[in-house]
């Protein structure tokens, strides 16, 4: 049987066809699949990278505000005792009459250093303004104090008013 030419053609056509499919499926394809995961890859590590180099960056910051607050217990000294220190602050501020008791905060042991304390004081008749002059105090000391918990309740006795505080005053001490 002799092919004609026009067959002949239309075999040689399939043929390049069928190889260039067959080419397609075995080598562009996959690797286009390949270079989408790649790609894919690229973005998540350029995000952890992102990731890490944010958690670097709190890091350092973590760093040096832990150099600053040690320089600060440094300077303060081992002699330091927050109640001798509130009891200071609360003389100046005129209120040293008004407490009504003062008790220390126990914190659990902790591995370094530093060692949490914590002292809770209650105040009656106060006013707004003696309040204030205390909480400034203790806030803007160099002495890395921290008012975590306070509970102001006024108080009416005739025409007078009065506050009654309870509150807490933590800082760090060194072991």
């Amino acid at each position: 049987m002799i092919l004609k030419r026009r067959d002949i053609g239309i075999a040689v056509l399939a043929g390049v066809l069928l190889t260039l499919a067959i080419y397609y499926f075995a080598a562009i394809s996959p690797a286009l699949s390949k270079r989408e995961m790649l790609d894919g890859y690229i973005y998540r590590k350029q995000k952890d990278m992102e990731r890490m180099l944010s958690l670097q960056h709190h890091w350092m910051d973590f760093k040096e505000s832990r150099r600053e607050a040690e320089e600060t217990l440094n300077r303060r000294g081992k002699a330091f005792t927050l109640l001798t220190y509130l009891e200071q602050v609360s003389r100046s501020a005129g209120i040293d009459k008004n407490i009504q008791y003062i008790k220390p905060v126990g914190f659990p042991d902790r591995e370094g250093t530093v060692q949490p304390m914590g002292i809770e004081m209650r105040f009656e008749h106060l006013n707004i303004k003696q309040l204030v002059d205390f909480l400034y105090q203790v806030e803007h000391s160099q002495n890395l104090l921290k008012i975590p918990r306070i509970k102001i309740q006024p108080v009416t006795a005739g025409e007078n008013r009065f506050l009654e505080v309870t509150l807490q005053v933590n800082t760090y001490g060194l072991k």
